[in-house]
C-alpha cells in the first residue's frame, strides 16, 4: 500500500511518502510556509497514495488554522493517530491520562519496539527533548522531557533588552559576553542533563539498552553523549510504518 504521513511537530511539520513499506522521501517545512500543503493534492496522486495517515502534537486551534489550508478533497484521506492506538503494540506509561502522552513520543516508542528485542532508551532531540524508556516486554516505564538548547536560548533572547546574536561566539565556562556565557551555559543545560538521566535509567534498571536518537537535534546528542548510541532519522515515520504493515 501506498501512503502519505504527516508530521504536525511544535516547529515545523514533515511530509513522508510511503510506497511498498518503505519511506521513500520526507520533506521538512515550516508553518511560515504551508505551500507544501497546498500541493498536497498532486503529491497524492503522483505517488497513488491511498490514505494520508497523520501525528500531531500541536494545539487544536492552531491544527484547524492549519487544517483550514489543505485542499477540500484531502480532508476525507486524513486519519489522526491517537496515543491509545499504540497500546495494540506497547504498553504505555500515562495509565490516567493517556492522551497526554504526545503522540510523537508514542510513535517513536513503537518504531523503537521493532528494531531489537532488548530494552530502548529513545531520544527524541525536537523543540524539546524527550527521553524513553521501554523494556523488551514492550513496556514503557515513562520518561522525561528536557528544554532543548534552542529552547533555552530563545528564552535568554525574549528575557534580555538587547540583542546579544551578533557577539562572537567562545567556547569555554569562562566567558566574557553574553552570547558565549548563553550558549555554552545552554550547551551544558541542554546535553550534559542528558548523560546523567541515561546513567540513572540504565544503573537503575541494570541492563544494557539500545539507545536512539532521532529529531532535529540529534547530531548534537551524538556529539555530546557518553554511551553508544544509533541515530534513526524518521523513528516516527518507522511508528506509522508498523501500523500500516
Amino acid at each position: 500500500m501506498n501512503f502519505c504521513a504527516i508530521d504536525f511537530g511544535h516547529t515545523n511539520y514533515k511530509i513522508a511518502i510511503i510506497q511498498n513499506n518503505s519511506i521513500v522521501s520526507v520533506q521538512k517545512n515550516s508553518y511560515e510556509d504551508i505551500s507544501e500543503l497546498h500541493h498536497l493534492s498532486a503529491v497524492v496522486q503522483k505517488s497513488s497514495c491511498e490514505k494520508i495517515v497523520c501525528c500531531n502534537v500541536l494545539k487544536e486551534n492552531d491544527l484547524q488554522i492549519i487544517m483550514n489550508e489543505m485542499p477540500n478533497e484531502i480532508n476525507g484521506m486524513l486519519k489522526f493517530l491517537k496515543p491509545e492506538d499504540c497500546s495494540k503494540y506497547i504498553s504505555l506509561a500515562y495509565k490516567n491520562n493517556l492522551n497526554n502522552l504526545g503522540m510523537d513520543r508514542a510513535l517513536n516508542l513503537v518504531g523503537a519496539s521493532v528494531k531489537t528485542k532488548k530494552d530502548v532508551i529513545v531520544i527524541d532531540a525536537g523543540t524539546a527533548t524527550t527521553i524513553d524508556y521501554l523494556d523488551s516486554n514492550k513496556k514503557h516505564l515513562g520518561g522525561i522531557i528536557l528544554p532543548s538548547k534552542n529552547l533555552i536560548d530563545s528564552i535568554f533572547l525574549e528575557m534580555l533588552d538587547f540583542d546579544f546574536t551578533n557577539e562572537e561566539l567562545t567556547n569555554g565556562v569562562l566567558s566574557s559576553n553574553t552570547r558565549s556565557c548563553i550558549e555554552n551555559g545552554s550547551t551544558i543545560s541542554a546535553y550534559n542533563v542528558i548523560n546523567n538521566i541515561l546513567d540513572k535509567m540504565i544503573n537503575d534498571n541494570s541492563l544494557s539498552p539500545e539507545i536512539y536518537v532521532t529529531g532535529g537535534n540529534s547530531q548534537d546528542v551524538l556529539d555530546n553523549c557518553n554511551y553508544p548510541i544509533i541515530h534513526v532519522e524518521s523513528l516516527l515515520f518507522e511508528g506509522i510504518l508498523v501500523f500500516e504493515a
